[in-house]
């Protein structure tokens, strides 16, 4: 197989003083300095990647970070900086704990980190409708983010879906080099066995898979290392791409010991998905054209869709990057429809995507087929 490789701190004064500085305060975003780049957003940006994580974040306003970071994926991009924990216009609203259609549960699960047995949490949002069958949804956040701003995120793109987003130990999926070392293929297992008992409407053979940078590492995991027991439809993986742990030799691999970054065990992943990644050209914290990132060397971009097409009956050479369609602003197709594989480029897109991210959604809908009735 031939690729195409183009190898701090801020006193915390006052709660409800910072609160009013981090949220309410047009000028902790507006300010002359960060007009340039060089205020608070800019100068927390230490890699300058676009967006921010918790680790980039000041100790004070750390602990908001959860609330500026409304979609959950584990990053805060300026516009999520600007809006100060605020929804935007038309998007989601946050899921209210009153609301009757969302409901946490735990499993309890152990192992080196927790050998007494650790209650391990997921939301689930189910639908209003009255349908017999409703499709699942799983949701995987980010390195450092959480489950139920996940919800949100995807609640009004998927009104029909079941959705359930679970919680990574230590706000982390276990794939590599992580906090984590938990068995999060277990637990994904155990979840989908757990939401069918509480929800009878709730579809197995119609699973889908959606995760963000450290989740997408969780989404790959699951295609896989999951069998054939559990009827995984679709994948959506953004902004990361596979390890060379997971896929070198021309074979996928899993670990024996998941407390180690040993992957020692030959794989044949089981069926066919629709599988799309997403990932941005200058992504600095997953390279879009591979190298070292989080949990070690990754696959390009390119190069983890080529490879799935071609486990999934595609024969063809890879698409050339330059051959990609235009499928939006800032945005490039690269399909292999035989396969059931397709990567989108966003061109100039970080970690974070950038404003390229905002037509994204209808487009993934519309190749999904997954409308307000699916």
């Amino acid at each position: 197989m031939k690729f195409n490789n183009a190898l701090i701190g801020i006193p915390f004064f006052c709660t409800h003083a910072l609160l009013s500085c981090f949220v309410l305060d047009p000028s902790f975003a507006y300010g002359q300095a960060e007009a340039r780049g060089t205020g608070n957003f800019g100068s927390w940006d230490i890699n300058k990647d676009g967006v921010l994580t918790r680790e980039e974040v000041p100790p004070g306003p750390r602990r908001m970070f959860d609330r500026i970071d409304t979609n959950g994926d584990g990053k805060v991009t300026f516009d999520e900086h600007r809006a100060g924990g605020r929804q935007p216009e038309g998007s989601p609203r946050r899921a209210n704990s009153k609301n009757t259609n969302v409901r946490r549960f735990t499993i309890r699960q152990s192992w080196s980190q927790q050998p007494n047995g650790f209650e391990r949490e997921y939301v689930v949002r189910s639908p209003k409708n009255d349908l017999q069958s409703w499709p699942i949804t799983i949701l995987f956040h980010g390195n450092g983010g959480s489950a139920e701003p996940m919800i949100r995120n995807w609640d009004r793109t998927l009104p029909n879906h079941i959705l359930v987003s679970a919680q990574g130990y230590e706000k982390s999926w276990n794939i590599t080099k992580e906090r984590s070392k938990a068995p999060d293929v277990e637990f994904v297992e155990r979840i989908l066995r757990d939401v069918t008992s509480h929800y009878p409407q709730a579809d197995d053979s119609k699973v889908s898979l959606i995760g963000s940078s450290n989740g997408a590492g969780m989404v790959y995991r699951l295609l896989i290392e999951l069998d054939d027991t559990y009827s995984i439809q679709n994948a959506l993986a953004f902004v990361s791409s596979m390890t060379v742990s997971q896929y070198h030799d021309e074979q996928f691999w899993k670990r024996t010991d998941e407390t180690t970054s040993n992957y020692d065990q030959p794989v044949e992943p089981s069926g066919k998905r629709r599988i799309i990644t997403i990932h941005g050209s200058a992504d600095s914290v997953v390279p879009y054209y591979g190298g070292r990132g989080p949990g070690g060397i990754h696959l390009s971009a390119q190069d983890t869709a080529y490879v799935w097409a071609t486990v999934q009956g595609y024969r063809g050479d890879q698409r050339p990057d330059n051959e990609g369609k235009p499928c939006g602003e800032k945005l490039l197709m690269y399909d292999y429809p035989q396969s059931g594989v397709t990567h989108i480029k966003v061109i100039d897109g970080g970690h974070g995507l950038g404003p390229a991210a905002a037509p994204l959604k209808p487009l993934l809908m519309k190749i999904l087929g997954w409308s307000g009735d699916s």
